[in-house]
C-alpha cells in the first residue's frame, strides 16, 4: 500500500507560521499599547492566545489523521495509532494550560483559578494515563517500530 504521507509538511508549517506571526504580531508596539479593559491585558497578548490556540487545534488535528492514516495502512503499524494520539492529547493538554492561563490570569478570580488549574490536572492525568495504558496494550508495535528507526539509521 502507498500511503502519502507529505500532508504532514502541511500541518508542520502552518503550525509554525501560526507561532511566528503570533510573535511577530503580538511584538508589534501597536498591539503592545493597545489594552484590553485592564492594562495587564493587551492586544499582542490576545493575538498570542488566539496564535498558540491555533497552532494547539491544528496539532490535535495531526495527530487525529495521523493516527487515521496509522490504522488504513494496516499490520504492526496500526497499533501505533493510539500510542501517537494518546501523546499528542498528552502534549495539547498540558499546553492547553500554559496558553489559557497566561491569557486569562489578570480575569480569574483565585476560587475560579484552582478550579481551573484542578480541571487541568485531572485532564493531563487522563491522558497520561490513556498514554501508558496504549503503550502497554501496544508495547510491541511500539518496540518494533522503534527497532526499524535504529536499523535504518544504522544503515
Amino acid at each position: 500500500m502507498n500511503t502519502n504521507w507529505i500532508w504532514i509538511g502541511k500541518f508542520l508549517i502552518v503550525i509554525a507560521a501560526a507561532l511566528v506571526l503570533g510573535e511577530v504580531l503580538g511584538s508589534l508596539e501597536l498591539f503592545k499599547s493597545t489594552t484590553l479593559g485592564t492594562p495587564k491585558v493587551t492586544a499582542g497578548s490576545l493575538v498570542r492566545f488566539f496564535a498558540h490556540t491555533g497552532a494547539l487545534v491544528l496539532l490535535l488535528m495531526l495527530g487525529q489523521r495521523l493516527a487515521q492514516q496509522l490504522r488504513a495502512t494496516g499490520g504492526g503499524t496500526a497499533r501505533l495509532a493510539d500510542p501517537v494520539l494518546a501523546l499528542i492529547t498528552l502534549i495539547v493538554t498540558a499546553s492547553a494550560y500554559v496558553v489559557l492561563i497566561n491569557f486569562s490570569t489578570p480575569f480569574l478570580g483565585h476560587g475560579v483559578k484552582t478550579m481551573l488549574d484542578w480541571t487541568f490536572i485531572l485532564g493531563i492525568l487522563a491522558a497520561a494515563v490513556w498514554l501508558v495504558w496504549a503503550l502497554f496494550q501496544n508495547f510491541e508495535a511500539v518496540v518494533e517500530a522503534i527497532g526499524k528507526s535504529t536499523r535504518a539509521k544504522t544503515e
